[in-house]
Order: C-alpha cells, then structure tokens, then sequence
C-alpha cells in the first residue's frame, strides 16, 4: 500500500530542477538537432551540416557558417535563460527568430557533454588571423578551454546525450528510429529554406544533401530523387494585409498513405497545428481517395505580432489572431490545386530513385509551366493540363470500349476521359447549385413515377428522413410519409438515367436518413453516380462534344465527387520521351 505520510516542501537542488528542465526542452536526439538547426539559421547560416552517430546518443555534431559567436559571450551560452533575441516580455510579440526561449544550449549541457567552437565573423571583417576559442560544457560546467583554427560560424558536438539521466536513456529508441526522425526534421527544414545546403550525415554515411539552390522544386527533387517539375503547382494567396501563403503543392499523382509530406510553415517556423491541419485536409478531402494525402509545402506569412507561437515548449503550436480567414484561404488553395489535377499514365513510386530514361529538356524551366517540343522548338503550352481552358478545347478522336473518350488538345498532348466519372462530376455541381439554391424556392425538375414506390425505413431512420423531405423535394425527389415508417415516393429527378436511378431509391432513402453532419453531400454524390451515364453506353461524335464541354464548366474537372480521376494526361513531352520523336 502506498504510503500517505505528508512529505515537507523542499526546495529543488540545482542540478535536480537543471535536469527536469533539461527534460521539458530536450525529449530525444532529434530535439537536439532542432535547436542547434534552428539557431544556426537565426545565426544567417547558408550551410549546415549534421552529423549523428548511434542515433545521436552517442555523438551529434551541427557545423554552421553563420556569423559565430563572440569570445567575451561563448562561455554564457550554456547559462539559463541566455539569449540574444528577446529583452523583454513584449518583444514576444514582435519576434522574427525561430529560437528565443534562451534554455536550448542550457538544456543540452545539463544532460550532456557539450563542445563549443565559434568564431564570429566581425574578426574576418576586419583581417585579424585569429584563432576560433573552443569550450567544453559537461553538468552545466566549463571543464575546459582551447584555440583551434576556423572560419566564421560555429560548431556543436553533444557527446553522450542522457548520460546522467539512466530513466530517460532507457526509453529511447534504436538508432534507426532516431535517425529517421531527425532525417524527416532536415527535410523539413531543406524545404523551408531552400537557399540554404543542408548535409545530413548518418554514421559516416550520406543521408540527405540539398544544393542550396533557392529554388523550391529543385530542393525537392533533390530530397526525394524525383523529376517533379511537371507534378508540382504554384500557389500564391494574399489579403494584401493579414496574410499571404504561398508555395508548391503536388499533383495527385504524389498523394501518399502518410501526412508526413504536408509542410507547413508560419514566418519560417515549421508548425504542427491541428486547426490548420484540418483546414488543408478540409481543402483536399473528396479530391482524393480516402486516407490520401498530398504532397505540398506551403509558406504562411503573417505579421510578427498577429501570431504567438510561444504557445508550446517545443513552439510547434501556434495561434492565430485572424485564424477564421486563414484557414479559409488554405482549405481554398489546396482544393483549387487538386480540382484540375489529371492523373498521369505512369505511377510515381515518391520517395524514389530519378528515373533513368528521364529526358532533360534544354534551357531553364518555369515554375508553373508545362515544356513541350514543337517544330519551331520547345515552348510551353497555352496553359496547365486540367483547366478549363484546356478542357474546351479538346478534339474527341474516339470512344474507347465504350467507356472512355479520346481526345487531343490543340499543343498535341492527349486526354483519357472518363465517360460515367465525368458525367457524374457534372451533374454532383448541378445539384449541388440547386441545394444551395434551394431556400429560394429553386428546384430540380422532376420526372413522375407512374408507380409509386414505397419504402421501409427503421425508427430512427424514418423521423431523419421526414425531416429532410423539403430538401428532397428541392431535387426533384417528391417523397411522403405513408404511416408508421413507411415512405412513398412519387419521382425523381429528371435525367437518363431515371430507370436506373429508380432501382436504387431504397439506397438513397437511407443516404438520406444519415445521422451524419455530411447527409447532404453524400446524398448529392449517390443521386450523382446513380443517374450518370453508364460504361457501356456508345456516344455519337456530337455527344462527346457536348459532354466535354460540360465537364470544361465545373469547378473540378479533373476528379469525380469519389475523389477517383476523371482525366488521364499523356503530354506530349511524355510522347515525344516514349517514341523518342
């Protein structure tokens, strides 16, 4: 039994209360490594190295050419709350740094050996031949002091991490696990700043290594070893006041089984914050197949003193003062994105090797554009494939096995559509218009039954569904109760496919009698799929036409309300790579 004898109040050795805060900061290696990273790109760093060995328990060493550190502060760097990025509480709200809570350095050195070598870059500035001073810090002590040779900037080595803290150690992980978390926090930070070089050694072997390019895409593909030019779209939202995001998101070739490549970043600090999580996901949610998620790094730039990121110890939360705005915009940028987005002939296997038979199109290549060879040369196209500009103006050449149409665009490259998933999108819009039409008396027509038909419902399926009979009415499902929990239902919206839609009235009933906040829509996207054209049906040349230019005036022409693609792009870059034109 535990004991409940009254314990007196003590006040904290200092090593004891060094260590819990020590805990509070530095959780495994991979914290580590975020502190040192963050506060050399505060240092103006263009090149970073890390180098972890034993999965950073043993040694993790972070090399910098950032402008260094004065002789007369180096050995104040292990001290609390030391830190030359705030004076006072309200330069909270004006900060610009990605470190400022002046325990990083501290919080190592109470929980590890620490070797310090800087030298700032004001005594190059000037000519002077001096020597970088090098400190070690073990138990929050300096145990020794020396000279060694360096260019400005400043190096790190943590040696022994959790060494005096046994409980902590015997909860980390094996290397590779560590190891890979602090792989996953460099390219986060590679893509968050795509001017600096990060060089990520494991081991004494090359895990990670970024040219410093400035350039976003270039970064990226050198991160995960992928052709991505033509997979990637630019984003560029602003109020012109509160906020302006900008910044790539990939196509839906890239969508992956995991969330660990949706970036965010907020004033150049990665950010993990629930509210705008759900925001993107919100943007990309019936786009893609369920439990997909996108590629994309987005860069969210507010003013200092309209976010407060001092919200968690390990700042990757934040709140937003115009938050109701921004997550609008992100949900809005992601969606736009996805909603012309074709699929390609080829599976991307991301990440993966660069393709060996990738041709290299002479010259330079504009974010945003789509290269491709003509007679003259090469040229960019009229516009990204899956817009609406595109879409109006494809040629139909053929119907393949009745169920997909083959068309040409004007620059050559050619579309896969989708019959059925096309004609589904089409109509999902057009009744989703009409719903929201529907509180000014708006309606759908509707096509009578000459036989009623009469449905069972369960008790609490039949008091939802009398409910949402005005709603049903609205798109041309004129539907009654008929006692107890039987319904009738007199006709159907007007399309068709009205005899097929028929043989599914009990299925819709029960879409309709969801206890769920999405009823409406997974209504809509029932009545949509189940009146659409079927595969299997032959289409005239005028038909294809018609259907085309249908599909070229929804706001997604690219994905059925499924999230499944309703567009196949073969470009003629592809075409020209296949056939070696």
């Amino acid at each position: 039994m535990i004991s409940m004898q009254r314990m007196p109040l003590l006040v904290l050795a200092p090593d004891v209360a060094e260590r819990i805060a020590a805990g509070e900061v530095i959780e495994r290696p991979v914290s580590v490594v975020k502190e040192l990273v963050e506060n050399a790109l505060d240092a103006g760093a263009h090149d970073i190295r890390v180098e972890l060995r034993g999965g950073g328990l043993r040694l993790i060493r972070v090399t910098d050419d950032g402008y260094g550190i004065p002789e007369n502060e180096l050995e104040h760097v292990s001290q609390r709350h030391t830190t030359s990025k705030i004076t006072t509480v309200e330069d909270l709200s004006r900060l610009q740094t990605l470190g400022f809570r002046g325990e990083a350095l501290a919080s190592v050195t109470a929980v590890a050996e620490v070797e310090l070598i800087s030298r700032a870059i004001e005594t190059e500035d000037v000519g002077e031949e001096q020597s970088a001073l090098q400190i070690t810090v073990r138990g929050g002590e300096i145990t020794h002091r020396s000279r060694r040779a360096r260019p400005h900037g400043t190096t790190v080595t943590v040696r022994d991490l959790f060494y005096n803290v046994p409980a902590r150690l015997k909860f980390m992980r094996g290397a590779r696990t560590e190891n890979n978390h602090v792989l996953q926090l460099l390219r986060r930070y590679a893509v968050g700043y795509p001017s600096v070089r990060f060089n990520l050694t494991l081991d004494e072997h090359v895990a990670l290594q970024t040219g410093g390019s400035n350039d976003l895409i270039v970064t990226l593909a050198e991160l995960y070893h992928l052709p991505l030019h033509e997979m990637l779209y630019p984003v560029e939202i602003s109020d012109g006041a509160h906020y302006r995001i900008h910044g790539l998101v990939g196509n839906r070739v890239l969508a992956q089984n995991s969330r660990q490549y949706v970036t965010l970043f907020i004033n150049g600090r990665w950010v993990q914050s629930r509210v705008l999580q759900d925001a993107l996901e919100q943007g990309y949610r019936g786009l893609l197949p369920k439990g997909k998620h996108p590629l994309l790094v987005l860069f969210l730039d507010l003013p200092a003193d309209e976010v407060d990121a001092n919200v968690h110890p390990a700042k990757t939360e934040v709140q937003l003062v115009y938050e109701e705005q921004i997550v609008a915009a992100l949900s809005q940028a992601v969606r736009t994105v996805l909603e012309h987005s074709p699929a390609l002939p080829e599976a991307t296997h991301f990440p993966g090797p660069v393709l060996a038979n990738q041709r290299r199109l002479p010259g330079p290549r504009r974010r945003g554009l789509h290269i491709a060879e003509s007679a003259e040369g090469y040229r960019a196209e009229q516009a990204p494939p899956g817009t609406a500009e595109v879409i109006t103006s494809l040629r139909p050449l053929a119907q393949l096995q009745q169920a997909v149409i083959l068309a040409e665009a004007p620059d050559g490259s050619l579309y896969l559509v989708d019959q059925h998933r096309a004609h589904e999108r089409v109509i999902y819009e057009h009744l989703r218009h009409t719903n929201a039409g529907s509180q000014s008396d708006e309606v759908m027509d509707a096509h009578l039954l000459l036989e009623p038909v009469m449905i069972e419902m369960k008790r609490h399926q039949a008091d939802l569904l009398e409910q949402r009979l005005p709603m049903l009415r609205g798109l041309g499902l004129e539907c009654e109760r008929f006692g107890g929990r039987s319904f009738l239902i007199r006709s159907v919206p007007t399309s068709e496919g009205n005899e097929q839609l028929v043989a599914h009235l009990n299925e819709l009933a029960e879409i309709a009698a969801e206890d769920s906040p999405d009823w409406e829509d997974h209504l809509l996207i029932g009545l949509a799929c189940r009146s659409a054209m079927r595969r299997g049906r032959e289409l005239s040349m005028g038909e294809q036409v018609t259907l085309l230019r249908a599909l070229a005036n929804v706001a997604a022409p690219a994905v059925c309300p499924h999230g499944s693609p309703i567009l196949l792009y073969y470009s003629r870059t592809f075409l020209i790579d296949k056939f070696d034109w």
